[in-house]
């Protein structure tokens, strides 16, 4: 097993190893900040190992790895703006004219439609199964904790309510509770967002698509992976969101590739929850000030792998979409 390198041993590989000019006390102190492998080993190439960014100097590096905590700054209160409101709103709609609050009560009374569709109603069973065992660990992890949520209502002998659920469900649960609600019930939960269209989703499962979409951007920006080249995308556009945000927005050609798409994604949704409309403006205005440093910091090669060429085309499409 070899030695660990030295900062300096380090600093002597990315110059003659990787062609990539290092030197003087700021960038040794950049390196050990930003690390050998998260740093320049994590933002070496684009997407994939095969495409390498002709980084010729250190200070390039640097450039992108700013510009990527820089979005993730930009991108993580929206992504929680986004997760709470959506969490909101679908569970005040899902205990709307019912008796009782719960979950049970929800899933028995809410969850019942096309009984004989057996891929739906595994999908269900698969949900329920996973809100009791989220229930039942954090019963367990409450023990010696002041705030006991769940115990406070299972050691009285009393059903949870759905909001109480609610606060323990991750992203790509809500998605699957928002698929797994009568038709009915999704319709009206998108009805009061704005975001019906028959035409287009007629299984009325857009905003789970969206939901499934952009949680693995959640998830990258929540663990401080990287974003800037979408490498932890892990799924391609569905056929329904594509065709419904270009039609929403006059945006053609939204594929997910590059990170604009996601922001796309999300000024959709923020669109309809957030009415005063600033942070929209807000992500669109960083996001192009962060593109405007990126670019006078490397060099043209390394700019347009990073940036499409067709960015600025759909920023200003953005803007005109978030104007109207």
């Amino acid at each position: 097993m070899k030695s660990p390198q030295t900062i300096n041993g380090l600093m002597r590989h990315l110059r003659n190893e990787c062609n990539v000019n290092i030197s003087g006390s700021r960038q040794k102190q950049q390196l050990i900040s930003y690390g050998y492998y998260h740093g320049y080993k994590g933002y070496r190439f684009y997407k994939n190992n095969s495409n390498q960014l002709p980084y010729t100097d250190f200070s390039e590096v640097v450039a992108v790895i700013e510009y990527d905590n820089n979005m993730k700054e930009a991108l993580y209160s929206n992504l929680m703006f986004i997760e709470t409101a959506i969490k909101n709103i679908v569970c005040n709609e899902s205990v709307q004219g019912l008796r009782f609050g719960t979950f049970d009560h929800v899933f028995k009374e809410r969850m019942n439609d096309y009984s004989s569709n057996a891929k739906l109603q595994s999908k269900r069973l698969k949900l329920r199964n996973a809100v009791y065992s989220k229930l039942s660990a954090r019963y367990h992890d409450e023990e010696k904790k002041d705030n006991q949520m769940i115990r406070h209502f299972y050691n009285r002998g009393e059903d949870i309510p759905l909001w109480v659920v609610f606060e323990i469900l991750y992203l790509s649960d809500l998605a699957s509770f928002f698929e797994c609600l009568n038709l009915s019930s999704r319709e009206s939960i998108l009805k009061q967002l704005g975001m019906l269209d028959v035409a287009i989703d007629t299984n009325r499962n857009l905003l789970s698509n969206m939901l499934y979409t952009i949680k693995a951007l959640r998830n990258a920006v929540a663990h401080n992976n990287v974003i800037f080249d979408t490498r932890f995308k892990d799924r391609n556009i569905g056929s329904v969101l594509k065709k419904w945000t270009e039609k929403e927005t006059g945006i053609q050609n939204i594929t997910l590739y590059s990170l604009i798409d996601y922001i796309i994604v999300l000024c959709c949704l923020l669109k309809r929850i957030d009415f005063g409309g600033t942070r929209t403006k807000q992500l669109v205005k960083t996001f192009k000030n962060e593109n405007a440093k990126l670019k006078g910091s490397v060099s043209p090669n390394i700019y347009s792998m990073i940036i499409p060429n067709n960015v600025s085309v759909k920023i200003t499409a953005l803007e005109t979409y978030l104007n109207s």
